[in-house]
């Protein structure tokens, strides 16, 4: 049986850098097992010797789109996160096995999150019962972003579990999205308690005793080793791309506020005369790329958080929402409230 062929068309390549190319392979061996054949994967993956080339987001959403239709399984999610192994996350999975404390391995893997994946924000809290880790979609997952999270908690929970050889059955998850009539289905896949709420983002919270508890795994040597080359990674896949994929990345790993040209310019080593004409070069302008984050991160907080259409504004750094709401119908073709109600995705 094989996955519906996902419509390819130039501008589904267009978009910002989502997913490092070896989650797809494993969600490619992941149905596999069940038989289905996703012939998407074969052009879309062919020729990526560089493994540090991202999957752009629209492929990715569509390919992940296209395996939940093919299976039926809307936990497709917490079966794919069971499927990825240590391996799978590469030299940051590296540097987090050697870490020190499960503390110190969450903030492994929140700073180096970006080596894998610019389609989430990781940020990581410190409290008086222990911490919690956010993870916020920053890019329009549409219909990937309940298997992406169902995907995200189970990675970090195996993780943990092998690192301290401990029961995670205190950690807390917060899922941002009504219960599912599935819901039974984490119990197969986490000892950890779910809940559910609408929202913007992921959280799953550690008592402080999980946290302090020491890996199994730690190795200071190799600790060092594996973060100093996760650091030249990251910088190398700012150093090593074209000025116009280096922009989206880095506005792709903002948080709230887009940065500027002179920021951007200034974190590059530029002036910001000289990025726009490199820009321009490539036939990019700095506008076209803020737009086509903001539009990305309008679309997802229209869709899956109940954000009033002024706050979304001021978030994206529109002064009132006729402004945005302009902006977003010249995007979009349809009006933010609209859109709210019945987007579709594109």
């Amino acid at each position: 049986m094989g996955v519906g062929r996902v419509r390819r068309d130039p501008a589904m390549d267009a978009g910002p850098p989502a997913f490092h190319p070896v989650y797809l392979r494993v969600l490619g061996a992941v149905l596999a097992r069940r038989g289905i054949e996703m012939p998407a994967l074969v052009p879309l993956l062919a020729g990526q010797a560089d493994d540090e080339v991202m999957v752009p987001l629209r492929p990715a959403r569509e390919l992940i789109g296209a395996a939940l239709a093919a299976t039926a399984t809307p936990w497709l999610g917490l079966e794919f996160g069971a499927a990825a192994q240590t391996h799978t996350h590469g030299l940051v999975g590296s540097a987090a096995y050697a870490s020190d404390t499960l503390a110190a391995a969450l903030k492994t893997l929140v700073r180096f999150a970006p080596l894998r994946t610019r389609a989430l924000a990781f940020e990581w809290r410190s409290n008086r019962d222990g911490g919690a880790l956010s993870i916020t979609a920053v890019l329009d997952l549409g219909p990937a972003r309940g298997f992406v999270y169902d995907a995200m908690l189970v990675v970090i929970e195996r993780i943990l579990q092998s690192l301290s050889g401990r029961s995670l059955a205190a950690a807390r998850y917060v899922l941002p999205t009504p219960a599912p009539s599935w819901r039974e289905r984490y119990r197969d896949h986490l000892e950890g308690a779910v809940a559910f709420e609408r929202g913007e983002c992921a959280r799953l919270h550690f008592p402080a005793a999980l946290l302090s508890a020491s890996c199994l795994t730690a190795d200071a040597a190799g600790y060092v080793r594996a973060a100093d080359a996760c650091a030249r990674l990251l910088d190398a896949q700012q150093q090593g791309r074209g000025i116009g994929e280096r922009v989206r990345m880095l506005l792709a790993a903002s948080a709230d506020r887009l940065p500027d040209a002179r920021e951007i310019a200034a974190h590059l080593n530029l002036s910001p005369r000289s990025l726009h004409r490199r820009l321009a070069e490539e036939g990019l302008g700095l506008r076209a790329l803020h737009d086509e984050l903001r539009c990305e991160r309008a679309r997802c907080w229209l869709r899956d958080t109940d954000l009033p259409v002024q706050r979304i504004a001021e978030r994206l750094g529109y002064a009132d929402a006729s402004n945005f709401a302009r902006c977003f119908r010249r995007w979009t073709g349809v009006t933010p409230r609209d859109y709210r109600r019945g987007p579709s995705i594109t």
